[in-house]
């Protein structure tokens, strides 16, 4: 139970330590109050969450146990992607499996973090929504595929310019994130996505009619077809079971759907408030970006149960991290009493979400234990 108590007290110091730590902007005429952006905070946290994560019990994780089995039988040559190929010959030549634990959550938490520091003006609610949104503790399970969504996070600035060598960038960012999973080729799919923020008579009605596909398992076998027809080497990869990756395989219900609801209430309401404050440093380029990136990420609940959609999803849900962080920041530093309300509801909602998830033991974290038995 070491990393329960951890992390608990990670939302503590989330929640609590960041409205004792104002820092006022004495480099302008306004005061934005909330700031805190201590690497000591970044790196004390980093080397807490990449212990916890390197050092746990190989049956920690569903999927953990296949990883140790590769490098006990050398089995990953031409199965894996060439990056995690490369760490698992280092493991193997130092024979130690801690070697490639090490190497692939320092690589995944290094991105996160640096994505953190470069953008969010606050690293202790930034932190705190990467314990809640369960972003962490995903990669327990889903490493590989992880470490390519924290590369596509960490320089996705660069889709945010109209410099076409910026955008060029992004594309070898994409190569770089194959190297670790080749999903990451969905990601294309961000240079089509607005950079201003999507209308609310947009988005209200395509989240209601989200509701409704989202009990539609024959309209959700049609897409599962014809992601097959398109998705070329991708579905090779998955040939021996395309019933599973691609069709509809896992009973999601009501009590699914009503987490997604809550979000979609949250996101609707921000479209309306706060404002953006001249005065804040913040990126609002990112933040309306990220706020498109969460809305595709629940209109995608329309295809819940498609394990390929659920894999797309990540790489878009993966930017609550940044639009949580920066929307709190904005109410933090508003003047409006009933924006305070507002934070209580979204902190409320994910700190119940956390719970439930470990409860339910999503991603199969439950219970912990420190290393290899």
């Amino acid at each position: 139970m070491v990393i329960y108590f951890l992390l608990s007290i990670t939302l503590l110091y989330g929640l609590f330590l960041s409205r004792v730590t104002v820092v006022r902007n004495i480099n302008t005429s306004s005061n934005e109050f909330y700031v805190a952006r201590s690497n000591i905070t970044l790196f004390f946290w980093f080397m807490i969450l990449l212990g916890l994560a390197a050092f746990k019990g190989v049956e920690v994780g569903v999927d953990y146990p296949m990883y140790y089995s590769f490098f006990l039988n050398k089995a990953y040559i031409d199965l894996l992607e060439p990056g995690v190929s490369f760490i698992y010959e280092l493991a193997v030549k130092y024979d130690n499996f801690y070697v490639f634990s090490v190497s692939v959550y320092f690589a995944f938490l290094f991105f996160i973090f640096l994505g953190i520091k470069k953008n969010l003006p606050n690293y202790l609610i930034s932190l705190l929504f990467f314990i809640l949104t369960y972003t962490y503790l995903n990669s327990y399970n889903q490493i590989r595929q992880m470490i390519a969504v924290s590369i596509i996070f960490c320089f996705v600035n660069y889709l945010l310019t109209n410099n076409k060598g910026d955008r060029l960038k992004y594309i070898i960012v994409i190569f770089l994130a194959l190297l670790f999973h080749n999903s990451v080729i969905f990601t294309i799919l961000l240079f089509f996505i607005p950079k201003k923020k999507f209308n609310s008579k947009l988005v209200i009605p395509l989240f209601l009619l989200t509701i409704v596909l989202y009990f539609l398992p024959g309209f959700k076998n049609m897409v599962g077809d014809i992601i097959i027809n398109i998705s070329g080497i991708y579905a090779e990869k998955y040939t021996t079971n395309l019933d599973f990756f691609f069709e509809v395989n896992k009973d999601k219900g009501i009590l699914q759907l009503i987490p997604v609801i809550i979000q979609m209430i949250i996101v609707s309401i921000s479209l309306y408030f706060p404002e953006d404050e001249k005065d804040l440093k913040i990126n609002y380029k990112l933040y309306h970006f990220s706020t498109n990136l969460v809305i595709v990420n629940l209109w995608l609940y329309s295809l819940a149960g498609i394990e390929a959609i659920d894999r797309i999803q990540i790489y878009f849900s993966c930017f609550n991290l940044y639009y949580y962080p920066i929307l709190i920041h904005l109410l933090l530093n508003s003047k409006r009493r009933f924006h305070g309300l507002f934070v209580i509801l979204i902190a409320g909602f994910w700190i119940l979400y956390f719970a439930l998830r470990l409860y339910i033991n999503i991603a199969g974290v439950v219970p912990y234990r420190l290393f290899i038995s």
